[in-house]
């Protein structure tokens, strides 16, 4: 986790269990393999529109490696990315890894592995203990499951409209669909 261009604190994952991880979201008929190292986010060249969404639609900033497997510097986070089957190609992951990964939805068409001890609302009470913010001077935004510790450690939690049940049930406060710039009107309002 970074702050200021500096990493505040990483949790990477553990090199044989992440060789395992990449096997099997490679072995999913349903997805393509994303890793996310301390520097850079690696992809396999083989299915271009995936590469070209990476990197036009996310704009990430990506490296191309034949095998995913290969990938040398800490990594921090594997996805899985399909455009269907998603729900089944993550709950077949949480039950292989339960207590050994964190595996969460993070979309429809993502799916997260991580080491156990990191989430998003880790990564803010980093922050803010770096920074000297309390959770009472802290907002935070969501609409998936991978939020769901991060608004736990914001006071000024929104959910945005169209989030998952899940997360609208936990923010304390709810803002317009992110199509419709929920985010941006509440930022608007504050500032």
């Amino acid at each position: 986790m970074g702050c200021y261009g500096r990493n505040l604190f990483l949790y990477p994952m553990d090199p044989e269990l992440r060789r395992e991880i990449v096997e099997d979201i490679k072995a999913d008929p349903y997805l393509d393999v994303m890793i996310e190292g301390e520097r850079d986010a690696y992809l396999e060249p083989y299915n271009q529109d995936f590469v070209r969404w990476m990197t036009e639609g996310y704009k990430f900033q990506v490296k191309l490696v034949d095998d995913a497997r290969t990938v040398t510097e800490p990594v921090i986070k594997v996805s899985g990315y399909g455009l269907s089957h998603i729900h089944e190609s993550a709950a077949r992951l949480q039950e292989k890894y339960r207590g050994r990964l964190k595996v969460t939805l993070s979309g429809e068409e993502w799916i997260d592995c991580m080491a156990p001890e990191v989430n998003k609302g880790q990564a803010l009470k980093t922050l803010q203990e770096s920074l000297g913010i309390s959770p009472r001077e802290t907002m935070a935004f969501g609409d998936q499951l991978n939020d769901l510790e991060l608004l736990d450690r914001a006071y000024y939690s929104f959910a945005v409209a169209n989030a998952r049940p899940e997360v609208r049930s936990a923010a304390r406060f709810q803002t317009d669909t992110n199509v419709n710039g929920g985010v941006l009107k509440i930022l608007k309002q504050l500032l």
